[in-house]
């Protein structure tokens, strides 16, 4: 049944390959922040080919093979930090290669353990770490922490319960994020608006912050960047899960909670006041930091960017997402896992053990990326406590993380996403019936979780 499994799996990866080399955006369980154009990577980053079998290097290290998705200021960060560790010691050295987004990396990293040829170590978005753990892509870190003297209770509750497999702990967090609600306070305040706490709220403000001269609209009070993740939050919030209880079906259907979801939205805008990005030409990011949307939903990984990019244009605040029934939210990021298939468990291991506690670790990827802090014991550290005494955004995403619910990722995730995002196209951008678009959603969840 494995074996099946993974042929199916490969085969989807093959086709999610593909379907990126076209230019088709990746489905993602967050919507990233545009990177200037001189923060995108060389295609010869992307494209060079990974050493991946097992070897000393010149100097004695075990060297231990690295794939990443990260580009730009965060690529830099984690260039910074192999960097840093690589001269820490004089056992392993680690070489990082950018593999592309997630979904490429993933697909990349299914199509090299079935080639025999995997890497060691593995950056993984939650959203696909079911879908290569029910293979056994991963090693089990609990052996190792154990053996170190780690608790894994240190890692951020909401981080850590899609972290596990069977029991297992088969990733650690690492770029994790909040999903939080972006807020230009000039215009709110000048609209004589309080920031909204629930969907009600949300409207209303919304619509006071839109303004539209002659048919034209000149400043929307709510983008929406094109993504699930604001669906699934929407879903919970309205008191749904998104699956049933065994996960052989969409409970979001049957409780009506996709329906409330969706109409939702499409009232916001209807009346003009959401701006909903096309998957081709996603410009959340540009909207909001230009002033062109009053508030956006997005993930508090934009923190530090916006900010940078905003300057003194405007006073930036997040705030919580807004409370339907409940306050509800689903994480975003991702983790590090070793592969099962590495000869260099051990070695792989001294890696994460050191950007796990280490300053130059992943403490420092947190810092420079607006990524919040994945254990505890970093969330205490005089770095982020300074931190947050200097900007509070930080700080409210971290808190809210109180409401994090990421109860919707099972093991085929992955092909259940591809359907909500032709889902969501249908009813947001092409007006199609909602109703009818659930069912045909629906209809094809069915297949996927019971063939």
């Amino acid at each position: 049944m494995k074996k099946k499994m993974l042929s199916i799996l490969i085969g989807v990866s093959v086709l999610a390959a593909t379907l990126a080399g076209c230019g088709q955006k990746p489905a993602s369980t967050e919507s990233a922040p545009s990177a200037p154009a001189a923060e995108t990577p060389a295609a010869s980053a992307e494209s060079a080919p990974a050493e991946t079998a097992q070897q000393t290097s010149g100097g004695g290290k075990t060297t231990v093979q690295f794939w990443h998705c990260m580009s730009g200021t965060n690529g830099d960060l984690i260039n910074q930090m192999v960097s840093d560790f690589n001269s820490s010691q004089d056992e392993v050295e680690v070489v990082a290669t950018f593999q592309g987004s997630y979904a490429e990396a993933a697909a990349k990293a299914e199509q090299a353990i079935f080639a025999g040829n995997a890497p060691d170590i593995l950056q993984v978005a939650q959203d696909n770490v079911g879908r290569l753990a029910v293979n056994g892509a991963f090693a089990d870190l609990l052996p190792f922490m154990q053996k170190d003297g780690f608790d894994d209770k240190d890692f951020v509750d909401a981080f850590v319960n899609d972290a596990y497999y069977d029991g297992k702990l088969v990733v650690v967090p690492f770029g994790r994020s909040a999903q939080i609600l972006h807020i230009n306070k000039t215009v709110l305040d000048e609209m004589g608006c309080e920031i909204p706490t629930t969907w009600e709220e949300l409207k209303d403000v919304a619509n006071k912050c839109t303004v539209i001269e002659n048919g034209e609209t000149k400043r929307y009070g709510l983008s929406v960047p094109f993504d699930q993740w604001e669906f699934f939050a929407l879903i919970q919030q309205a008191g749904g899960k998104f699956f049933n209880e065994d996960a052989t079906a969409l409970g979001c259907i049957d409780d009506g909670t996709a329906k409330e979801a969706f109409s939702f939205m499409k009232d916001l805008q209807d009346s003009g006041a959401l701006y909903y990005n096309d998957p081709a030409n996603d410009q959340d990011n540009q909207m909001f930091t230009s002033g062109m949307a009053a508030m956006t939903i997005n993930s508090s990984g934009a923190i530090t960017s916006r900010r940078d990019t905003i300057g003194d244009s405007f006073e930036y605040v997040v705030a919580p997402l807004v409370k339907g029934k409940i306050a509800s939210m689903p994480t975003g990021g991702n983790g590090f896992g070793i592969l099962a298939a590495s000869k260099e468990q051990e070695a792989a291991w001294k890696f994460v053990k050191w950007f796990i506690e280490d300053e130059k670790g992943g403490l420092a990827f947190v810092i420079g990326s607006g990524y919040l802090p994945f254990t505890k014991t970093m969330a205490q550290s005089d770095a982020i406590q300074q931190l947050w005494k200097e900007s509070d955004n930080y700080k409210i995403a971290y808190d809210a993380l109180a409401d994090g619910d990421d109860s919707y990722r099972i093991a085929n995730l992955t092909p259940v996403i591809a359907e909500f995002r032709t889902c969501i196209q249908a009813i947001m951008l092409d007006n199609q019936d909602i109703d009818e678009s659930l069912k045909t959603f629906s209809d094809s969840v069915d297949v996927i979780l019971n063939d």
